[in-house]
């Protein structure tokens, strides 16, 4: 039962985040952005380093340092401006750390915007259609992503996991750096 609603709940994902136009048929100027954009191994090389370089920048950056950052970042948060590609890119382009990494790597910040959506697709679709193998790829994906994914699993879960991994130890060295409540009140057995 719990595997039928994690399919339930991502094909209700994908319908939402992959295909709002279903009924239209006709796709956003970014969901031809988003549809005409061909995975490659090169690209996504690119985006994994850019994305380790971006979490051990900031794990570099002392305390004080992260924590001003991280409230520039949120005061900078527009959502209207979230809702596009190019918004999405401008938020990024503001932050040095993330705008330094793409470059290194030959990546613009919308480029690497527009490679995690679709990889991000891809890889839930290539999922949802392991549970569900009459799934079709819906019109607003690039079927050679699907395949690319599929092709490449193994290499795409390692890169996925290592930058899993990195934003993980950056989030957990953020909350080591929070000082610790005061329990000097607290009750103790």
């Amino acid at each position: 039962m719990n595997a039928r609603r994690f399919t339930t709940a991502l094909i209700a994902l994908l319908t939402v985040a992959v295909a709002p136009a279903v009924r239209a048929q006709t796709l956003t100027p970014d969901e031809v952005v988003l549809r005409n954009y061909t995975l490659t191994m090169p690209k996504l090389e690119a985006w994994a380093t850019a994305s380790l370089d971006f979490a051990n920048a900031v794990k570099a950056m002392p305390a004080s340092e992260r924590a001003r950052r991280k409230a520039e970042i949120e005061a900078q948060t527009n959502e209207q401006e979230t809702e596009s590609l190019a918004g999405m890119a401008a938020q990024l382009e503001r932050v040095p750390e993330i705008r330094r990494a793409y470059r290194k790597v030959g990546l613009t910040t919308r480029e690497g915007v527009t490679l995690s959506l679709v990889l991000m697709q891809a890889v839930m679709f290539d999922q949802v259609a392991a549970m569900n193998p009459d799934a079709k790829v819906p019109y607003n994906m690039n079927p050679a992503n699907v395949a690319f994914v599929r092709k490449n699993k193994a290499v795409i879960t390692a890169r996925m996991k290592a930058v899993e991994e990195a934003n993980k130890a950056l989030e957990e060295k953020q909350s080591s750096d929070e000082p610790a409540a005061d329990d000097s009140t607290s009750v103790r057995p």
